[in-house]
């Protein structure tokens, strides 16, 4: 796993997925096609270049995120959740730091944050271009514009947005979903792990492995990734829920109970991008239900208003990244 240069990506590592397999089998079930099919490790959750860089500098493969997610991230996540399935917890603090770290990466690694990364670049960025015209029209004229007719053509442009994609940076996806992870490993970081166990099967897996229940109890795929008052749910074992929480006391009894399990599997059914997994001697839970298509994203309510005029902008930041070979690895993707 170290040492995979494969174009074929896992968004689950394989570590995982052994925790839900018997003889290297899964039993899976697509949106679409909504029938159970047998599947490997080896062939679940792979995405073609998924993580791939796009632009490679000049001898080099392009794998270099592939190889940082296996050797810095599921080498040691994959040995502390072998350590949990062997019995052992709590872990040391070595592999609960790497545990942590793993997580925090699978809730930016997925097909559902890339695809909400896309949907909120498609909505703001005509705003943010539409200002920057409005701007440079200022710029080119004897008279300002008069902030109706600054609002005016925002919201002509924003009706008609230019075509960017040519124009940004194809690393973009990847360093976002770098830095998002190293965000959220500080996060979680504050946040208590609470392992419930049950005495027989009852948890589904989804194909990015870790959901995010609200405190209200729904699970949403909008922003933000990690709500202060939510709960992340890592399903490591079929038996095994992982529950990261601001409010440890919730469980208290530390009991896998049927109710729970349900509840995980709700968030994994709603937010799974193609596929649910199961360990091949469970069933599929009663009354469990896979819609066809993953949870739309509604588009954004922009209200326009053109506050005063500031003598100085202030430039984008980035909040700084902790894990040391992971900002190398943001800096040579060009952030």
């Amino acid at each position: 796993m170290g040492n995979n240069v494969s174009r074929r990506h896992h968004l689950l590592p394989q570590t995982w997925l052994e925790g839900f397999a018997r003889d290297g089998l899964l039993t899976g079930r697509r949106r679409a096609a909504g029938q159970d099919f047998p599947i490997s490790v080896v062939d679940a959750t792979v995405v073609s270049q998924f993580y791939s860089n796009p632009i490679p500098e000049q001898g080099e493969d392009g794998q270099e995120v592939e190889r940082f997610l296996a050797v810095e991230i599921e080498g040691p996540g994959g040995t502390a959740l072998q350590a949990i399935r062997a019995g052992c917890w709590p872990l040391d603090q070595d592999d609960e730091s790497a545990l942590l770290r793993l997580l925090a990466h699978q809730l930016a690694r997925s097909q559902a944050f890339r695809k909400l990364g896309k949907h909120v670049e498609d909505h703001l960025l005509p705003l943010i271009t539409a200002s920057e015209i409005t701007k440079y029209m200022d710029e080119r004229t004897d008279q300002p514009l008069s902030p109706r007719d600054r609002k005016r053509v925002i919201e002509s442009i924003m009706r008609n947005p230019p075509t960017l994609e040519n124009l940004l940076d194809p690393r973009r996806d990847l360093r976002q979903q770098l830095r998002t992870a190293d965000q959220v490993e500080q996060e979680l970081a504050n946040w208590q792990m609470v392992l419930l166990r049950a005495d027989r099967p009852l948890l589904l897996l989804a194909d990015g492995g870790v959901v995010v229940k609200q405190a209200n109890g729904t699970f949403s795929p909008y922003p933000p990734v990690l709500p202060d008052d939510a709960e992340l749910l890592a399903p490591l074992a079929p038996h095994l829920l992982l529950v990261l929480t601001p409010r440890p006391e919730r469980h208290v009894d530390q009991q896998l109970t049927p109710k729970k399990a349900g509840k995980a599997n709700r968030g994994a059914l709603a937010l799974c991008h193609d596929a649910i997994y199961r360990h091949p001697g469970h069933s599929w839970p009663k009354g469990a239900t896979l819609l066809a298509e993953p949870p739309s994203l509604l588009p954004p309510s922009i209200t326009i208003s053109l506050a005063a005029e500031q003598d100085t902008e202030q430039p984008m930041s980035h909040a700084p990244i902790a894990h040391q070979r992971l900002a190398q690895l943001v800096k040579k993707l060009g952030g």
